[in-house]
């Protein structure tokens, strides 16, 4: 038997050898003027394994919990060796059949080590899994489903998780320089992505920066409340992660631009913001949530001291619970009475009148986090800041929930910056598709009118579906359950009083000369939409329209056709893709799914399947005469996977571990601090949280 390579040699084998049940191990060869000349190929329960010696300096050394390795050879002498022959042909010169061990059962071949390879499906499954943070262990779960059995995958999970184990070996000390160089190339694509870094006297990444096209278009509509969270440790040099977040014209979170920090120092935040405003054209937000990070409050008032600073509600709301004793967690009352105090009351002296009595009812005037919040109110009440524009677009619970959930889909302890940033590519690719969504929605669909009133109908062109549900919402109430009460006039203003379903009278100064009015319930200052009481007043006024003045431009359907520019005449929008590369994705995507209709096709008949595998192995010869045989090693795999070369030189380090506070992944929430599960206690028979351990009735000494 004659073979034209060693590659075919090595096939046959293995191919034998798996059929038989047994493993095969690639020995010695012997080389000359670059040819080999002959060539071992052995069972892998060949030999016995060297025993290594402990040298005496090692028992000095750390004590390593070593892995209990299980002998696999038993000196089984089954081998072929190869000989090349005049004519460049590779011929059998010596084989020994006959084992000295059992075979592999066949329900456990393609377990055999030899038999295991990670083929170009599941490559590009794994590879595809983690830019959808999709862990290796889920990706090969994946694999064993679509390919219908773990003896069709073609390794085990462990095969994988080594795999992608040494792709992050490999870029371990590039990874910082990666990850810059990645921005450096969206930089060389668009113009207008922006991007900043500092680097300490060692030459480790500390500070980085990054805002593409789109987020700078999306701050110039959208920037005038924003929020900031600085309570994320994402990667595995424990750096802070900090997102810039608005609110988009469909009430959507959007992301603004981010950075991480490798502390949180005063100085760190100051070349944080100061690179933000560089960014956004030195535009400084109307109104910033942050958590209550001293460091962050310091930076804000020396680098935007005419923006209104709040704390984000929902981090101080989430660390209630674990702020009180269980008996108080579990109090349904409890939460009722303090969620009316903190977002339903409409002035200071209601808000403190109620707050003091919760504190007085629940005895928690020693609590000192509860003093604290008190005495820091007007930073996280909404009562105190009611005539902020806009302000009731960051106060939500959901806004922030959203947020975060967006945000944990692609963070990770021990991500390394170019994993992140493969992660975090595709969850904003995901983020924008919704607003696109959204967007269509808006654009080429018409919301079903609940009134005969014009004004209905003019603003339901106008504002996008989303802000257009609120505004119907208050032209309902406004029709059913606002009664005017009274009013006075003047020669240029007239104040309303109204009375509503909730009993509580509201007062609404409307200007005669352009018909703009301002209400005591604050709702417009707050949300950018007329509320219920300037509505009647309107309709009492005979404006069978809203007038233009109430309208706000960000919350209309067409508010970004307007072009952008930055200060080096940079256009401010998304490069679109090469047309090249969108056809070729597309002629993939097709194949793919052309293939997969065929396979559903055949699969019910043996035939079928027969004819199909057929026609794709015909198909391989005239396929490598059209295109090059890829000879693509590990190396360039990692390359095309993460988008970028891995430099043998290295500039820009990864920092050290550092130590920040919160090394949490992110701030802790209430829903992990559980209330204790109710049980009956095997002593006193009654249902509560104790058990017969620490039961009251028990007698102590």
């Amino acid at each position: 038997m004659t073979f034209d390579t060693l590659t075919n040699v090595e096939n046959f084998y293995k191919s034998y050898a798996h059929k038989v049940g047994f493993s095969v191990r690639v020995g010695q060869h012997k080389k000359q003027n670059e040819e080999i000349l002959f060539k071992w190929y052995c069972c892998s329960r060949e030999g016995y394994r060297q025993e290594t010696v402990k040298k005496v300096s090692d028992e000095n050394r750390k004590k390593r919990k070593s892995p209990n390795m299980m002998e696999t050879r038993c000196g089984c002498e089954a081998h072929i060796v190869v000989k090349l022959g005049s004519d460049k042909k590779y011929r059998i010169s010596s084989m020994v059949e006959e084992h000295s061990h059992g075979f592999v059962s066949p329900d456990k071949r393609h377990l055999l080590r030899s038999n295991r390879t990670i083929n170009e499906r599941t490559k590009s499954t794994l590879f595809s899994c983690h830019k959808a943070s999709i862990g290796t262990s889920q990706a090969y779960r994946l694999l064993h489903v679509s390919e219908g059995g773990f003896e069709n995958v073609g390794c085990t999970k462990r095969d994988l998780q080594n795999y992608f184990s040494d792709l992050r070996k490999k870029i371990k000390d590039a990874d910082a320089q990666m990850f810059v160089a990645q921005l450096e190339r969206k930089k060389e694509v668009n113009h207008a992505f922006f991007y900043d870094f500092m680097v300490d006297e060692q030459g480790r990444l500390v500070r980085v920066f990054w805002a593409d096209a789109t987020c700078r278009k999306n701050y110039s509509f959208f920037g005038d409340v924003i929020s900031v969270d600085a309570t994320y440790t994402t990667n595995e040099y424990n750096m802070k992660f900090v997102p810039f977040t608005g609110v988009n014209h469909h009430l959507q979170s959007v992301f603004l631009g981010a950075a991480f920090l490798v502390d949180e120092k005063i100085e760190s935040y100051v070349w944080l913001l100061e690179t933000f405003l560089k960014a956004m054209g030195g535009v400084a937000p109307h109104l910033i949530t942050t958590d209550e990070d001293a460091s962050m409050m310091a930076a804000i008032a020396q680098i935007l001291p005419d923006t209104a600073h709040r704390f984000c509600m929902w981090h101080i709301m989430e660390k209630v619970p674990e702020k009180v004793g269980p008996s108080i967690r579990n109090d349904e009352n409890f939460w009722e009475r303090l969620n009316k105090c903190v977002w339903e009351t409409e002035n200071s002296d209601d808000f403190v009148s109620q707050w003091n009595s919760i504190i007085t009812d629940y005895g928690l005037m020693g609590n000192d986090w509860f003093s604290s919040r008190f005495a820091i109110r007007e930073s996280w009440i909404p009562v105190y800041f009611l005539d902020i524009p806009l302000a009731g677009m960051l106060r939500t619970t959901s806004r922030s929930e959203s947020a975060n959930s967006f945000f944990n889909r692609f963070i990770h302890r021990k991500l390394s910056f170019v994993e992140f940033w493969l992660r975090f590519d595709t969850a904003l690719e995901c983020q924008r598709q919704e607003e696109l969504k959204a967007d269509n929605a808006s654009l080429h669909s018409t919301p079903k009118l609940m009134t005969p009133w014009a004004m209905e109908k003019q603003c339901s062109g106008i504002y996008t579906h989303e802000v257009f549900s609120k505004f119907q919402s208050q032209l309902i109430v406004a029709r059913d359950h606002c009664i005017i009460q009274g009013f006075s006039d003047s020669e240029d203003r007239k104040v309303v009083t109204i009375s509503s379903q909730s009993g509580k009278e509201r007062v609404v100064e409307m200007n005669k000369s352009n018909m703009f009015g301002r209400c005591s319930c604050k709702y417009y200052e707050s949300y950018g939409i007329p509320c219920r009481h300037i509505i009647q007043v309107l309709r009492t006024e005979k404006q069978n329209e809203m007038p233009l003045v109430y309208i706000m431009k960000r919350w209309e359907k067409k508010c970004k056709r307007e072009l952008l520019f930055d200060d080096e005449g940079n256009l401010l929008d998304e490069k679109s893709k090469d047309p090249m590369e969108v056809t070729m994705r597309k002629k993939i995507s097709d194949s793919r799914n052309m293939f997969e209709d065929l396979i559903q096709m055949a699969k019910n008949s043996e035939q079928g399947m027969d004819y199909l595998f057929s026609s794709l192995s015909n198909l391989v010869e005239p396929l490598q005469k059209i295109t090059p045989a890829a000879t693509n090693n590990k190396h360039d795999e990692y390359e095309s996977f993460l988008g970028s070369t891995i430099p043998n030189e290295v500039k820009i380090h990864p920092p050290t571990d550092v130590k920040s506070k919160g090394r949490s992944k992110r701030t802790r929430k209430s829903k992990e601090t559980k209330a204790p599960s109710k049980r009956k206690c095997g002593k006193c028979k009654q249902v509560g949280t104790h058990d017969a351990r620490n039961c009251p009735n028990n007698v102590v000494g």
